[in-house]
């Protein structure tokens, strides 16, 4: 399942991306964000992926005799990051390809951040249990993309934005919110008006996809409300199909503008954007990644 979802081959393409950020906020730990260089401290720390310019004296052959691929020893006067994931599993996510586009997304912001050095974590939560896992360093991205993969299926019945601050660990440098921001925007603002207490560097990514842009639904239609099943019949033409799209269009725009309000980042996704356009381009272009 976590090849499936993730093959290796986009982790590979993530290539030399890192998580861009201003935040003062670091971890206790040391990692490879204010220096260019391998820190010269005899206190280790972790290993991470050689890169051409590192100091060729700090890669650690008895690793590379056992990998075959060379892996540079760090030290503690390299800085740190530490990365936090939070992903919405509310039912509403489970519709039309954004869980799978979700997690891919996840893993590959971890991906980056593992490989980079620094400590990741990630949580989410569904009815019956929540999920947590929290590594540092890039042997352990094998196990982080098995974890997202083998996730279960969106099911919590509780709204995203009310409980999504108990999920949220201390001393976060980035905070990462994977959401399709279908909740009202009360909630949105109550959340929002909080995060920056605990995370000066907060990032939202909106999942949307196509069959929600564009309904192709004709006629007398019975819907059914994934999150709380209430049904609603309707009789579908050009002017409701036309409200619709300007109410979720207001919908989204009320959620920018209170993002800009508490200094929170949000960006737009859409299912069909594709996981590593999101990456090499988007993510670039807007600043997240470098």
């Amino acid at each position: 399942m976590g090849e499936q979802l993730f093959p290796d081959g986009l982790t590979k393409r993530l290539g030399a991306l890192t998580i861009a950020t201003k935040s003062r906020r670091l971890g206790h730990h040391k990692g490879t964000h204010r220096s260019t260089k391998t820190g010269t401290s005899l206190d280790f720390s972790d290993f991470r992926e050689y890169h051409p310019g590192d100091d060729l004296r700090h890669i650690d052959w008895n690793v590379f005799a056992r990998t075959d691929k060379p892996f540079i020893k760090q030290f503690l006067d390299e800085q740190e990051m530490r990365i936090h994931i939070l992903l919405d599993s509310t039912k509403s996510m489970g519709t039309d390809g954004k869980w799978d586009f979700a997690r891919q997304l996840a893993i590959g912001f971890g991906q980056i951040a593992l490989k980079s050095g620094d400590t990741v974590s990630f949580s989410t939560w569904t009815a019956e249990q929540n999920y947590f896992f929290r590594k540092k360093g890039a042997l352990h991205r094998a196990s982080f993309k098995k974890f997202v993969s083998q996730l279960p299926a969106p099911s919590s019945p509780n709204g995203f934005a009310d409980h999504a601050l108990r999920h949220v660990p201390k001393a976060v440098t980035v905070l990462f919110i994977i959401t399709d921001g279908l909740e009202e925007l009360s909630k949105w603002e109550l959340l929002f008006k909080r995060l920056p207490g605990i995370c000066r560097d907060v990032r939202v990514m909106t999942i949307h996809s196509r069959t929600e842009e564009v309904p192709t639904y004709e006629g007398d239609v019975r819907f059914i409300d994934v999150e709380d099943e209430a049904i609603v019949e309707v009789s579908l033409n050009h002017r409701i199909v036309q409200q619709y799209q300007e109410k979720k269009s207001r919908h989204e725009a009320e959620i920018r503008a209170l993002a800009n309000k508490y200094g929170i980042q949000l960006v737009r996704t859409e299912v069909t954007d594709g996981v590593m356009e999101v990456f090499t381009k988007k993510m670039r272009h807007i600043g997240w990644l470098r």
